[in-house]
């Protein structure tokens, strides 16, 4: 029992330093791939869009008007206000 304790102990150990080594490595190159990514999603953005060219991104959805101003001979009623 003491042995497994003791080769457990010492793999803790050596996993810990070994951690304490590597991680700003492995730190290092998760924050390289970052940027990466990074720069190649601006330069597709920067080559989508020519000179010139219109692009909209977001159009807000089309809503129903709640009053329409439709001119036909039936509604309409022309008048003049005459003054007193």
């Amino acid at each position: 029992m003491f042995k497994f304790i003791l080769t457990l102990l010492l793999i803790v150990l050596v996993l810990r330093f070994l951690a304490r080594l590597l991680m700003p490595f492995m730190v290092t190159e998760v924050m390289k791939k970052a940027q990466r990514n990074m720069e190649n999603q601006y330069r597709n953005q920067q080559t989508q869009h020519k000179e010139g060219e219109i692009n909209v991104d977001y159009s807000p959805p089309k809503t129903k008007k709640k009053f329409s101003f439709t001119k036909s001979n039936d509604d309409f009623v022309d008048y003049e206000e005459i003054k007193k």
